[in-house]
């Protein structure tokens, strides 16, 4: 079997990327940011062209795809803070979804509430990591086949055009 690797090694990464720096009172669990950074590969895959596959066990080893450095280590440096953007998108975008039916606004002759400021900046720290990820990579689209470009007789130029005759 080829080199494997787990993805723990980037959880105090990931931990300092969403600000969840503080051991004494960390909001997410070692277990889920480490099934976070394996869903973020594999939802990168398309993005890659599976560069990076994923055994039973959650580890990670190396397919085909383009590789600057030989193994190890198994994840390219250069690739780390691409899998670390993407498991914050997952972790956003599940915590918006959690979150969104617990915002609220309301008023009465003295007092207004609203939580919908906390929810806007949670969406914000969404998009940007989703900018960044595209600055960094490509995303997958659907494209179209590739062309075959092919002769038209009576245009100009053209080699297979009847020389005199039109």
């Amino acid at each position: 079997m080829a080199d494997t690797t787990t993805v723990d090694y980037l959880i105090p990464d990931l931990r300092l990327h969403l600000g969840d720096t503080d051991p004494s009172s960390y909001r997410y669990m070692d277990k889920w940011l480490s099934t976070a950074l394996v869903t973020g590969i594999k939802a990168l895959g398309r993005w890659w062209k599976f560069k990076y596959l994923v055994n039973n066990n959650n580890e990670i080893y190396r397919g085909s795809g383009k590789f600057y450095f030989p193994s190890p280590p198994v994840i390219e440096m250069s690739d780390e803070r691409i899998i670390i953007l993407m498991a914050s998108i997952i972790i956003k975008g599940g915590s918006l979804e959690e979150n969104s039916w617990n915002v609220a606004t309301w008023r009465d002759a003295e007092i207004y509430y609203s939580s919908t400021e906390g929810s806007k900046a949670k969406e914000a720290s969404l998009l940007r990591d989703m900018e960044e990820l595209n600055d960094l990579l490509v995303p997958p689209t659907k494209r179209l086949a590739g062309t075959k470009k092919g002769s038209l007789p009576g245009f100009l130029g053209n080699d297979y055009e009847r020389k005199g005759k039109l």
